[in-house]
């Protein structure tokens, strides 16, 4: 069964002898994963240990809280993370994204029952007016989140974990987060990187490191760009990747307002890129399938698109 794909997309379908992992099938057909990124103005990571439900949010640690929030933060997203020392308690991190950056903290609830609280307390009052007691280290600035959640997606379980376990033997100084679903288990292994806020499809150690080492050419790397946290996701995202092949990693440095406005044939994205305005032409691109994971021919499926940059209008 597939639904509602073109005949173009129908050819792009694997064999019904075949079950491929949904990570594979997108490198295979050069899925693009840009448009797909979180676009969110915050993050709360709170330790919870393994074994994870799906969803996630069925464990009885959290109770209360849901994967998107409208919270005094701005829109979160919430993640579980895999607790880095299992026998301190339960340790919340929050990241805020900054106009240029993060601002974070980090505490540790005394209880199941103050975790609760702090899920009904962080949806109406300020940062400064949460009682959020230090007792956990400053949630680092440099850091990778790695969706490694097995009980969600196999592709996400054993590419992501791959990962985690090869960057902590490779840079064993580097933090990493073992988080919950992120999104876009067809791209895993998948991750986010702080304090850039970018998030990234396809990856290994090696990539890794180029991104968070800041070596890595922004040109060669943009095609495993899933987008921008502070850019809205689908074409928002794909013109902010634009601007970020033009200008590299100083584009991270700089604070950014995108607006987007659909026109006759797509959209036009405005960025306000410090003192400077980029216009981005996008347009709807490949209509590729999304797959069922491991299931003969990929079924069912369902129609996905891709987005194009048609144009692009740097500052005078």
């Amino acid at each position: 069964m597939s639904i509602g794909l073109s005949d173009d997309a129908l050819q792009l379908l694997p064999s019904t002898e075949e079950a491929p992992r949904c990570s594979s099938y997108s490198q295979l057909i050069s899925a693009d994963p840009c448009g797909t990124a979180l676009s969110v103005e915050a993050l709360i990571l709170i330790e919870i240990p393994l074994p994870w439900p799906k969803p996630v949010f069925d464990h009885p640690l959290l109770q209360g809280w849901s994967s998107t929030m409208n919270t005094s933060l701005g829109l979160t997203r919430v993640l579980a993370v895999v607790p880095r020392d299992e026998g301190s308690g339960i340790g919340v991190l929050v990241y805020q994204r900054d106009e240029v950056g993060v601002k974070s903290w980090a505490f540790r609830p005394q209880s199941p029952s103050a975790l609760a609280q702090f899920a009904t307390d962080v949806l109406k009052l300020t940062p400064s007016q949460l009682e959020t007691e230090p007792g956990h280290p400053h949630p680092p600035e440099l850091a990778v989140l790695i969706c490694t959640q097995g009980s969600h997606d196999i592709c996400c379980g054993s590419e992501g974990t791959k990962l985690a376990n090869e960057l902590q033997e490779r840079a064993p100084g580097l933090n990493i987060f073992r988080v919950s679903h992120t999104g876009g288990h067809r791209f895993a292994p998948t991750a986010m990187t702080l304090p850039d806020g970018r998030m990234w499809a396809y990856l290994d150690a090696d990539t890794t490191l180029s991104i968070l080492e800041l070596t890595g050419k922004p040109s060669t790397l943009s095609s495993q760009c899933r987008g921008w946290w502070g850019a809205p996701s689908g074409p928002g995202q794909v013109a902010e990747r634009a601007v970020f092949q033009e200008l590299g990693w100083d584009l991270d440095t700089l604070p950014r307002d995108i607006t987007v406005t659909p026109s006759e044939a797509g959209w036009t994205v405005n960025l306000s890129v410090a003192l400077q305005e980029w216009s981005v032409d996008v347009l709807q691109g490949r209509e590729i399938p999304t797959i069922a994971c491991r299931s003969n021919g990929g079924l069912p499926a369902k129609a996905n698109y891709e987005y194009t940059v048609s144009e692009i209008r740097s500052p005078r």
